[in-house]
């Protein structure tokens, strides 16, 4: 594990400075220690093909991950079968920058969203119900929790997930997360 956080460490600092729109070596470096890291603590193997990760803008969260409506999403799987996470685009430098103290948090989402793709290779991207989000997304924030804490952090992410029901009305066939009241 120490071997694992210095290795990450190493290649965070290495890749400071690089453009995100066109990975580098430095980038797709931190971006498979990043997957090595989702593969350990989720127990799920490595996927055939690996994640890329893409970063985008509020607008783009607000009009894909969100319905339209403005939120608060900084990473997001939209579980389509493609090998590519969202992630926002202000995370970008912190992760390139291995002396930002928000570097372990802006790395996390990454470890998220992968954990998601994980999940739906695990699944062979099969469809599944609202029960079942609440389950994955929960397994996702543990292991971003566990990564944190690797790091010697206490930043807890997820923490709303543990009243979240399927209750309230359907809506295009999905049933809605909700928070439990």
């Amino acid at each position: 594990m120490k071997r694992l956080l210095a290795t990450t460490a190493l290649v965070l600092a290495a890749s400071r400075g690089a453009d995100a729109q066109v990975p580098t070596t430095g980038q797709d470096d931190v971006y498979a220690g990043l997957l090595g890291w989702a593969e350990k603590l989720s127990g799920y193997p490595a996927p055939a093909v690996a994640p890329v990760v893409q970063f985008e803008s509020q607008a783009f969260f607000d009009a894909n991950a969100c319905g339209g409506r403005h939120c608060h999403v900084w990473g997001w799987y939209p579980d389509t079968g493609r090998n590519v996470v969202y992630v926002h685009e202000a995370a970008r430098a912190a992760i390139a920058d291995a002396s930002d103290p928000q570097g372990v948090l802006a790395a996390s989402i990454v470890v998220h969203e992968f954990t998601h793709y994980l999940q739906a290779v695990r699944r062979g991207f099969a469809h599944y119900p609202c029960s079942q989000a609440i389950v994955l997304e929960r397994e996702a924030y543990a292991v971003q929790n566990a990564y944190i804490n690797a790091y010697g952090r206490l930043i807890p992410v997820g923490v709303s997930m543990q009243t979240v029901t399927c209750a309230g009305r359907a809506s295009e066939g999905k049933e809605p997360l909700k928070p439990a009241r």
